[in-house]
């Protein structure tokens, strides 16, 4: 049993609870949480803990709250399609430094009521840009939501895939075509503004799966919406 540390014991709540539970899965992986787990870093008994959760279940859907409460909302770009690309490009950045987080969401097991202020902050957004299209008659909001979960689809097989088929023979043919000087490889994040700063390669050459997202995200919307 862990000893406690000296001086007066903080106060176990489930805010700590889950606090310690991200740090865990942050840490050691999505797999090596369990309430044991967190008992143990929060140097107390499993007991202590089941006064404030039910179970590893209910710690999963108390993490997939958290998730949703810091996914980010849409910025105050004047620009329509930097709103909604900036949002998106947040999103993946956030999710990538907790891949577990995408991991929740794509499993689907425990919806959080809080992802409705990213939802509704993106489908704003992607309203706006709809509105701004060339030729543009308006979209519904059935249309808007089918766009919404395109894009979700999209960051999270970025975020999960990170070696898809083929990986290593794609990876290869890109660095022999910057090798070769092809023109059109500096293309990779886009002519769609400051997101593509980051370069249209990682090390060496090769993409990297964030640059690969820059690279597709503004072409998925130019598909989708006409927001070219």
């Amino acid at each position: 049993m862990n000893a406690r540390p000296p001086g007066r014991p903080r106060i176990l709540s489930r805010e700590r609870i889950v606090a310690m539970a991200r740090r865990i899965a942050d840490d050691e992986g999505l797999d090596a949480l369990t309430v044991r787990r967190v008992a143990q870093r929060l140097g107390t008994g499993q007991a202590s803990l089941y006064r404030h959760i039910e179970d590893r279940d209910e710690l999963l859907r108390l993490l997939a709250e958290d998730v949703a409460v810091h996914l980010p909302g849409a910025g105050e770009q004047a620009d329509p399609r930097e709103r909604v690309v900036g949002q998106w490009l947040d999103a993946y950045d956030y999710l990538a430094r907790h891949r577990w987080a995408a991991r929740i969401i794509a499993e689907g097991e425990h919806v959080a009521d809080s992802a409705s202020v990213f939802s509704s902050s993106a489908l704003d957004a992607l309203g706006s840009l709809a509105d701004t299209a060339p030729g543009a008659t308006g979209a519904s909001r059935a249309d808007l939501a089918r766009v919404y979960r395109v894009l979700w689809h999209l960051l999270l097989g970025h975020v999960l895939n990170v070696h898809p088929v083929g990986h290593a023979e794609a990876t290869a043919d890109e660095a022999t075509a910057d090798a070769a000087g092809a023109e059109d490889a500096t293309d990779v994040s886009g002519p769609h503004g400051p997101h593509g700063s980051h370069g249209p390669h990682g090390p060496h050459g090769v993409s990297t799966p964030r640059d690969d997202f820059v690279w597709a995200l503004p072409r998925v919307l130019d598909g989708v919406l006409g927001a070219s």
